[in-house]
């Protein structure tokens, strides 16, 4: 495998050991990861639609009712009538739900810069502009670009 291919392999154990994160931090606190993928979407962008939950984490609206009703019940979310349209619903984090994401934010983040403290400047700013333009090639900056076998 050339050098492309180490560094892509090295970027894809890198997704992995966050999702293993995240699955871990989650059930550290009896968390699904996809309850943890909702309640970061909730605190990063705000209240949302049970439709727009159910598209994020691709499942049906039956199944994304069952993990709102599930984060209700732990105080995480409630739901709130829509103010400009009184047929649907949005889902809104609470301070409960906040605190459990941001303590996940929290040690994900240190870890993090624990990780880029011997670097020098130059190789942050490179390393960031890197992450950003993988991100951007992984279709998460507003657009989609499909599904994995593009």
């Amino acid at each position: 495998m050339g050098e492309h291919g180490e560094f892509a392999r090295a970027v894809r154990d890198l997704v992995l050991a966050g999702e293993r994160f995240r699955a871990q931090a989650g059930r550290r606190r009896g968390l699904s990861p996809s309850s943890v993928t909702v309640l970061t979407a909730l605190f990063l962008d705000g209240p949302r639609g049970p439709s727009e939950l159910a598209g994020l984490l691709d499942i049906t609206t039956a199944s994304a009712t069952e993990l709102i009703d599930r984060l209700q019940a732990l105080d995480h979310v409630v739901r709130r009538p829509h103010p400009r349209d009184r047929r649907r619903l949005l889902v809104e984090l609470t301070e409960s739900g906040a605190r459990e994401i941001e303590e996940i934010f929290a040690s994900f983040a240190a870890r993090v810069e624990a990780s880029s403290d011997p670097m020098s400047p130059a190789e942050r700013d490179a390393t960031l502009e890197f992450v950003r333009a993988v991100r951007r090639n992984l279709g998460e900056d507003g657009t989609r670009t499909g599904d994995c076998a593009e």
